[in-house]
């Protein structure tokens, strides 16, 4: 009985091994399927924001080059009274440079916070968003907070205010705080 290979083999006037066959077509199928459609979506979040539609091109080298950034300053401009008007002067060429140095601070301030709310093993308040922001030593002061163990979120807080009072940067009497 002849395999299917050998059949093939003799008709097309070639006796080769099956090891020889397979190794000639080692290539994968990604690597042969043509994937003209190079262009870029921009999400229903972003979309709404462009009230000028002839931009979309601008947006799309956006999101090509920058996704993270994008989706950061869309969600902030949700926060906002004028959304789209926010966005736009966010997004325009001119303060584009200084647009990304401020969505990678608050990225750094994001994760500072976080990790300072875990240590103190509480959620991510206002609090802390503010201290960071303010440049108060927070992860020096969770970690001390942490180490006493009674209610480390009152001496965090006592801690950070503490800092901010003797620096005095941030504290108003009027608020309550200092």
């Amino acid at each position: 009985m002849n395999r299917a290979s050998d059949v093939l083999a003799d008709r097309y006037g070639q006796r080769s091994s099956l090891s020889s066959l397979t190794s000639k077509n080692n290539i994968s199928i990604e690597g042969s399927v043509n994937n003209s459609n190079t262009s870029i979506e921009i999400p229903a979040a972003v979309d709404e924001l462009i009230d000028n539609k002839a931009y979309y091109n601008k947006f799309r080298k956006l999101m090509r080059e920058n996704p993270r950034e994008l989706m950061a300053l869309a969600e902030i401009a949700h926060t906002k009274a004028k959304p789209s008007r926010w966005f736009a002067v966010a997004t325009a060429k001119a303060n584009w440079e200084r647009t990304l140095k401020f969505v990678n601070e608050l990225f750094r301030v994001r994760e500072l916070a976080e990790r300072v709310a875990k240590k103190l093993k509480t959620v991510t308040t206002n609090f802390i968003y503010q201290q960071v922001w303010r440049g108060v030593n927070v992860e020096r002061w969770a970690d001390t907070a942490a180490e006493v163990g009674k209610d480390p979120a009152k001496y965090f807080t006592w801690l950070c205010r503490r800092e901010a009072a003797s620096v005095g940067i941030g504290c108003s009497p009027a608020l309550g705080i200092g």
